[in-house]
């Protein structure tokens, strides 16, 4: 029941039977089909934290939807500007262990860049709620916060040493401090590589020269509609349609 205690526990799993009415554990459990519904907001991260949901957590509840054979599909219902790079994995391999299983996995989405984006796209299809929502921001970026100055303001004087043997130690982040990024964009480089290497597998009609996809940009419902980021438009009750509907068709 790790489906269930999380929906009490955790963040709320939301089942939904085919006409995409909101059901009862226990009604789900007559053997009627469901679709599960995931939430996914605010910054992600792997793990909980005060306030966030871990992909760790997401990536449990999807595999719990995966193994109960009244779900029969799944929807992730994001509404998020990305999160920490380390996140994707865990959720990626539970997309991909769904999708295994024969079962249809949507992703709903309004606001949906960067790392959002980039779980998104392992799924079947994409479906911005409204004309509004807007998908992208495929790229990556690291923030240092140097706050030393503000230290030795406040009277305290930051000592730190190195072992003689630990001399690429926190390299790129000292390299950053004294003004040379380049480490840490080689760091970045590596990354957003594989970024771009997901999104094309799971979106294989992508239009990767369009001005501004794969370097960052945002787009709106239409415009990303034509360039391949997503599939279209619909709201939460017709994507859980849509992913039943799949499911049939999948069987």
């Amino acid at each position: 029941d790790i489906l269930l205690q999380a929906a009490e526990r955790e963040f709320d799993i939301i089942l939904y039977d085919v006409d995409a009415r909101a059901v009862s554990a226990n009604a789900a459990r007559s053997g009627d089909p469901c679709v599960a519904v995931i939430p996914i907001s605010g910054t992600i991260t792997k793990y909980d934290s005060c306030g966030t949901i871990g992909t760790a957590t997401y990536a449990q509840a999807l595999l719990a939807a995966a193994a109960d054979t009244n779900v029969v599909a799944c929807v992730l219902d994001i509404d998020s500007g990305g999160g920490a790079g380390n996140a994707i994995a865990v959720l990626k391999e539970a997309i991909h262990h769904v999708q295994a299983l024969g079962k249809p996995i949507l992703a709903h989405v309004d606001c949906c860049a960067s790392l959002a984006y980039w779980a998104a796209s392992q799924c079947d299809a994409i479906f911005c709620d409204n004309l509004l929502s807007a998908v992208g921001s495929i790229g990556g970026l690291y923030q240092i916060v140097d706050e030393t100055g503000k230290m030795e303001k406040e009277g305290y004087t930051v000592i730190t040493v190195y072992a003689d043997e630990s001399a690429d130690k926190n390299l790129d982040y000292r390299m950053a401090l004294e003004g040379d990024n380049t480490l840490l964009k080689k760091n970045l480089s590596y990354n957003v590589a594989q970024f771009h290497q997901d999104v094309k597998a799971g979106r294989p009609d992508i239009k990767e020269d369009a001005a501004g996809v794969f370097t960052g940009a945002m787009f709106h419902p239409a415009e990303a509609q034509a360039f391949g980021l997503i599939n279209g438009v619909m709201t939460l009750p017709e994507c859980i349609e849509n992913a039943a509907i799949r499911a049939q068709y999948n069987h």
